[in-house]
């Protein structure tokens, strides 16, 4: 039997405690209130970034490794931006929330941020000004052409607002990046271009700094070389310190959906 995930109903103030009667006529508890081994769980991943409607099943490391054979449980604390089917996380809105993973075997825990990003399909409308970029893409050591791009998003953002989406190009045999940039001003605003990596819940910032002036930058013969190396910056948003032994808010009324 396999249970996969928890919904709930009203708030209950300390840690958890549930007893649920299966479908087979067994008692399953589950208490985070003190860990009951040496062992550590933990989500290598601090800060997961997601784009609305994106997948995403978390990776979780187990010290001792023997510990791994423990069923990992998972709830977001705002359902509203991202939820959890079975073991996999869906970006639902955009916004900021925590996902928080426990076993209860071993009464093991940890959370960790999780990001969502708007929709990266389309360029804002209402702008009157754009700039253009017209550009080649190294990501770590790969050209990004026509046929090898579809796992990479790469879109303009000044702030955290969405600006502008690349759309891989080819011309003449030249693969290029056409990126255009959209504002509300004629020029000033600071345009930073994110890469994220679909299927890997991250984010990279490009270390170009671009201010907008309506003007082209770069063109077919001359492309801009847009390359991001090892020494690249991940995009986290500011967060606070994830509290590694949290206390874990949850309703006292829950239904389980049992697969066996």
């Amino acid at each position: 039997m396999n249970i996969r995930r928890i919904i709930t109903s009203r708030p209950l103030i300390a840690l958890l405690t549930i007893l649920l009667l299966s479908a087979c006529g067994e008692f399953y508890e589950f208490n985070t209130s003190e860990p009951v081994t040496a062992g550590q769980m933990r989500l290598p991943r601090r800060v997961v970034s997601l784009v609305v409607g994106d997948h995403y099943a978390i990776p979780v490391d187990f010290t001792p490794a023997e510990l791994s054979n423990n069923a990992v449980f998972w709830l977001s604390e705002d359902e509203a931006i991202a939820t959890f089917e079975n073991d996999t996380l869906v970006a639902l809105s955009e916004g900021l929330t925590r996902a928080v993973a426990f076993t209860t075997i071993d009464r093991l825990r940890d959370t960790c941020w999780v990001n969502v990003m708007p929709e990266m399909y389309m360029a804002p409308s209402n702008y009157p000004y754009d700039m253009v970029i017209y550009a080649s893409v190294d990501v770590h050591g790969t050209r990004l052409t026509q046929d090898n791009a579809q796992p990479y998003i790469i879109a303009a953002f000044v702030g955290d607002e969405l600006r502008g989406i690349g759309q891989m190009k080819r011309r003449a045999g030249i693969d290029y990046m056409e990126m255009r940039v959209w504002s509300p001003f004629t020029g000033g605003d600071e345009v930073r271009l994110r890469c994220y990596y679909r299927g890997e819940a991250r984010a990279e910032l490009f270390p170009d700094v671009f201010i907008f002036d309506g003007e082209m930058h770069g063109e077919l013969t001359h492309l801009y070389p847009l390359v991001l190396g090892d020494d690249a910056e991940e995009y986290v948003p500011d967060v606070e310190p994830v509290d590694d032994n949290p206390i874990i808010e949850l309703p006292d009324t829950t239904v389980v959906e049992i697969y066996d």
